[in-house]
């Protein structure tokens, strides 16, 4: 009769995590009729440097007592960004919202979603990469082929099944195999006298500096590396039009 009972234990949450991860994907896919925008989000390490399990636990509840008092619904994923990380997925917030909470649990990137409607074809999310209020990237796609499955790192999960959102790759960058981007410094007297390449040049040195802080997570390092990349492809554009 033990046996037994363990043995529906097991098979019970093995198929509520297979509906939540079914849910999940649903949405992000688009073919929620009740569900227009997603969030996506942490308060685990704030400023990119590592908080204790204590810090980060505290942190988690404040947050979702945050998104209670604002009357929206989330659900809870895991996932792995350097190491384990706790997040929510948050239905129906706007965009200024999750900008908001992210500054506010200071994380320094967060990601939003809107439903985009054709008038042929199914609908589609449109994801956001946001750091503080500016976009940085946009990606029309979400993957959790068998490719997402074997990943070892960065990945999010719900029930131990994954999915990414494939900023930074450029398989997504609609890219040439000859566009600009391979440049890691550039002389003085490249840089044009304006104020977009000035303020390129500046963010660039203050990430290479992040890059080099010891004490901050793989997480934080993997999104200034990747953001320099993409100032460092703007830059050369600049340069070289």
């Amino acid at each position: 009769m033990k046996s037994f009972v363990e043995n529906w234990r097991k098979f019970r949450k093995k198929v509520l995590n297979e509906g939540g991860f079914s849910r999940i994907r649903q949405i992000m896919l688009g073919q929620v009729p009740s569900v227009d925008t997603v969030g996506i989000l942490t308060a685990e390490n704030p400023a990119g440097r590592p908080a204790s399990p204590q810090t980060n636990a505290s942190l988690m509840r404040d947050l979702k007592n945050s998104l209670r008092l604002m009357k929206v619904g989330y659900t809870d994923i895991a996932g792995s960004f350097g190491s384990p990380e706790k997040s929510v997925l948050i239905m129906n917030i706007s965009r200024d919202d999750v900008a908001m909470l992210g500054k506010k649990f200071d994380q320094e990137a967060v990601i939003w979603g809107q439903k985009q409607r054709k008038e042929e074809g199914d609908p589609f999310y449109r994801f956001e990469y946001i750091e503080g209020d500016r976009t940085v990237q946009t990606r029309d796609v979400s993957l959790s082929d068998q490719s997402v499955q074997s990943l070892g790192d960065f990945y999010s999960e719900k029930g131990g099944r994954k999915f990414v959102i494939p900023f930074f790759d450029d398989d997504y960058e609609h890219a040439s195999p000859t566009d600009a981007g391979r440049r890691l410094s550039f002389e003085p007297g490249e840089i044009p006298d304006d104020d977009e390449a000035k303020a390129l040049v500046e963010s660039i040195k203050t990430r290479n500096k992040r890059l080099l802080d010891i004490n901050r997570t793989i997480k934080s390092k993997w999104h200034h590396r990747s953001i320099m990349r993409e100032e460092m492809r703007r830059l050369e554009r600049l340069i070289r039009p």
